[in-house]
């Protein structure tokens, strides 16, 4: 049985995108002046992937259950303003200068545009009419999800978390594991249901 939300996809997409307004607005308000151009497309991609570890912790979470598609549109729009900020302050603009940096950077950034790509279709399909539309496609189409946010989550370690430090292994470490606990944790506990 699939959980469908009272609000229409539209709604949710517009809250999604308000949603990612407001963050604007309120890293300029307290973002220190000249810190926010440098800073902005790290930002967004944590907020892109804190929003996805909350929709893995729906799983404990019942009360949060309907909120996973406004929460899924909106770490498509964060992962969508992280990938464009990074294109024009990383990149100068040009794909083609991804060539000129480092082996990790590339691999990095690669695992990250995996994971954006893979969130496009979610996205897309993130509507009651497509639910119905795709009938059991779409919860097998769905269930990505957890494996993208990891993706995500080795994409933001791989990359580093800046943030005015230099990026450190116990972070990385940390993020992992978590994203990890969150993916797997619920299906051994599925599979020790049945070997009982």
């Amino acid at each position: 049985m699939t959980q469908r939300s009272h609000a229409s996809g539209w709604t949710q997409l517009t809250a999604a995108l308000l949603v990612a307004l407001n963050a604007e607005l309120l890293l300029r308000l307290l973002a220190p002046p000249g810190a926010l151009a440098e800073r902005r497309e790290e930002v967004y991609g944590f907020l892109c992937l804190l929003a996805l570890l909350l929709i893995l912790a729906t799983r404990w979470l019942p009360r949060w259950k309907a909120y996973r598609r406004v929460l899924g549109l909106s770490a498509f729009a964060y992962g969508l303003i992280h990938g464009w900020l990074a294109l024009q302050q990383v990149l100068q603009g040009d794909p083609e200068n991804l060539l000129f940096l480092n082996q990790t950077t590339q691999a990095a950034i690669g695992v990250g545009v995996v994971a954006l790509v893979g969130l496009l279709p979610l996205a897309l399909t993130s509507t009651n009419w497509a639910q119905r539309r795709l009938g059991r496609q779409w919860k097998r189409l769905h269930r990505a999800g957890p494996w993208l946010t990891l993706l995500s989550a080795l994409h933001t370690a791989w990359a580093g978390i800046h943030f005015g430090l230099s990026p450190v292994v116990w972070t990385s470490t940390v993020l992992l594991t978590l994203c990890g606990a969150l993916v797997l944790l619920p299906r051994r506990a599925r599979s020790a249901k049945v070997t009982s």
